[in-house]
């Protein structure tokens, strides 16, 4: 089923754009979590109106390894592509994400975008 509503598209077109990153396996479903990734979590939203909104996607990059220098060298670099992309990259934090009962080395990031419709 496709979803054509101004959230889903959305989440759709930007998706799109940060798979357009060479090498970057961008995830929006949980269940299809493999390490190293960005997931794009559930986002928040503010409804100006009824076709104009503004989301914030927590986007989580997930690595391997322990959470150590060599787990945090991939995720910088994958966040310095994510803001080299040119999406509305707010904001950044190390942690620490649990996958199936596994705790992963991430990055939380924020990237604010405007939802429009015509």
């Amino acid at each position: 089923m496709a979803y054509t509503d101004l959230f889903n598209v959305t989440l759709d077109n930007l998706a799109a754009k940060l798979a357009e990153i060479s090498g970057l396996r961008v995830v929006t479903d949980p269940r299809n979590l493999q390490p190293p990734c960005v997931f794009l979590d559930a986002p928040s939203f503010e409804a100006f109106n009824y076709n104009i909104a503004k989301m914030v996607f927590p986007c989580i990059i997930l690595t391997m390894g322990p959470s150590n220098l060599d787990a945090l060298r991939p995720a910088l670099e994958i966040a310095a592509a994510l803001l080299n992309k040119q999406v509305a990259v707010t904001d950044g934090n190390p942690s620490n994400t649990m996958i199936g009962g596994v705790e992963y080395p991430s990055y939380s990031i924020n990237i604010s975008i405007q939802a429009q419709t015509s």
